[in-house]
């Protein structure tokens, strides 16, 4: 079940003066179960971020994402997640802060992502889909155990300790 999101990611423009971007986008995730392998999807509403560019390069970018928007179309499993492992009303939002870096087509970069009151680094990949209006897709993986998060357990069924977390971003300019 874990959810973690957070909210991913970036780049734009190929220009020499700085520009800020307002991203939008979702989240989703997937987490493996066992022993009866089952797959878990959560997906979410609401990754807010901006992004800096300078130079062809990106000087700044940060992204928010709410929790409590994640869900696995299982009610009590919704619940769960984001009562008993996230604890959404503690800790409603997940950060996602990624370094300078050079603008590609497709990458990865080494970001902090802030979950449940912890930091971790992850590896993010990414992939631009188009220039104007910018989209980008992107994923990492996560352990729980990085962030505090007790690994989800119900009913036999105990959820993989690392979650696959993919994002999808467009850009809104300002």
């Amino acid at each position: 079940m874990r959810k973690i999101t957070s909210c991913l990611f970036l780049l734009f423009t190929l220009n020499s003066q700085a520009a800020t971007f307002k991203s939008v986008g979702r989240v989703e995730f997937v987490a493996k179960g066992f022993p009866t392998f089952i797959t878990i999807n959560g997906k979410g509403e609401g990754v807010e971020g901006k992004l800096t560019t300078e130079n062809g390069k990106v000087a700044s970018s940060k992204f928010t994402f709410p929790l409590k928007s994640l869900k696995t179309g299982m009610d009590l499993r919704d619940e769960h997640m984001h009562e008993k492992y996230l604890e959404t009303n503690k800790y409603p939002l997940a950060l996602l802060e990624l370094p300078s870096f050079n603008l590609e087509d497709d990458g990865e970069i080494e970001g902090v992502l802030k979950l449940h009151n912890k930091e971790s680094k992850v590896k993010v990949e990414y992939q631009r889909l188009s220039t104007g209006p910018l989209s980008i897709k992107a994923s990492f993986k996560i352990l729980l155990e990085d962030f505090g998060i007790e690994i989800p357990s119900f009913q036999g069924i105990t959820v993989a300790k690392e979650i696959l977390v993919k994002v999808d971003l467009s850009e809104e300019r300002k």
